[in-house]
């Protein structure tokens, strides 16, 4: 079954760490936040890199800090 953007190939993740789900990407955060409230505490937003139509999806384990 499809994700919704699987053909996107960056943007905000929906993910779940253990065990490993990609429930969707998006291009704003608001979109993956609402996703992410609907499934559940096992879900958090990452901003990464995906590969099209897969459940491959690479982020930054911390969040980048501003100087």
């Amino acid at each position: 079954m499809p994700i919704p953007g699987e053909m996107l190939k960056q943007g905000w993740g929906v993910v779940r760490l253990r065990p490993w789900h990609l429930a969707g990407v998006f291009t704003s955060s608001a979109e993956a936040e609402h996703l992410a409230q609907s499934l559940g505490p096992d879900y958090a937003v990452k901003y990464g890199e995906h590969a099209p139509g897969s459940s491959d999806f690479s982020y930054a384990a911390t969040e980048p800090s501003s100087v």
